[in-house]
């Protein structure tokens, strides 16, 4: 059964670019703001089912993260459509002014009421939440004493007990601490055995093997989908050392493609 899927899909956007100018009698250039409407993705036509992860990989993460809050709502599409569950939740990091002098079990349930949860839910999930991010002895104690670290495993524990059946990970496929972090992708695994369906924006090879069962290289005016493997190479690809290019650089790239 289909979870969510993209259609067609693209969504555009406005950058500012510097549009230089000699004025008369000037020693100098001067600079101007120039709007520019460009897309974002266009093209996008894939689809996440039930026990399945798609990964999305992109060299510019605000493309993945556009796709990421179209699925979930957040941002119109400018072309195509899309389908989403009626509930889903997409995870990313809690900022640390959300959270300041709560204690850890305040932390939980702001957190949860954040990311959609209904009240009974949050009351039904605080001890599962604080026992998979190892703080159930320490729910009276404040957050900002056990490090931000804990604001991380307390919201990824979150989305693995949302009764939801789509979550979406932001580069948030690993948190918290070491230890926690190293659990991570084993806990996600486990999850979509389970029959939760899943969508992973990331730009770590691992993850994308460990972890996925369909890619999607999302680029400005065409995506393509493509093997776990070859979006793993992919990402390792584009961590070859070398000049630093400009934003139009990259775009000139993606829309030419890449062998892979």
């Amino acid at each position: 059964m289909t979870v969510a899927s993209f259609t067609d899909a693209g969504m555009e956007g406005v950058r500012l670019t510097k549009k230089k100018r000699i004025i008369k009698g000037m020693p100098r250039m001067m600079g101007a703001q120039d709007r520019e409407a460009y897309w974002v993705f266009q093209g996008l036509t894939a689809g996440v089912e039930a026990g399945q992860v798609l990964m999305l990989v992109s060299r510019d993460p605000v493309r993945t993260n556009a796709v990421l809050r179209v699925l979930a709502g957040l941002l119109p599409l400018d072309q195509g459509s899309v389908q989403r569950p009626q509930r889903s939740l997409l995870l990313v990091a809690p900022q640390g002014r959300w959270l300041r002098e709560l204690s850890v079990e305040q932390t939980i349930r702001l957190l949860a009421g954040i990311y959609g949860l209904l009240d009974n839910e949050v009351e039904a999930l605080v001890q599962p939440v604080a026992e998979t991010a190892g703080v159930q002895a320490m729910l009276h104690l404040p957050l900002e004493d056990l490090g931000r670290q804990y604001a991380s495993q307390i919201a990824f524990s979150i989305g693995l007990h949302a009764p939801v059946p789509l979550l979406m990970l932001d580069q948030t496929a690993t948190m918290g601490t070491r230890e926690f972090r190293h659990s991570c992708l084993d806990r996600l695994l486990a999850i979509r055995d389970e029959g939760r369906a899943l969508v992973i924006a990331t730009d770590k090879p691992k993850v994308v093997l460990h972890l996925g069962t369909d890619a999607v290289i999302v680029r400005r005016k065409r995506t393509d989908r493509v093997a776990v493997s070859e979006a793993a190479e992919f990402l390792l690809r584009d961590r070859v050392k070398g000049r630093k290019k400009s934003r139009r650089s990259f775009d000139d790239d993606e829309d030419e493609g890449l062998e892979i």
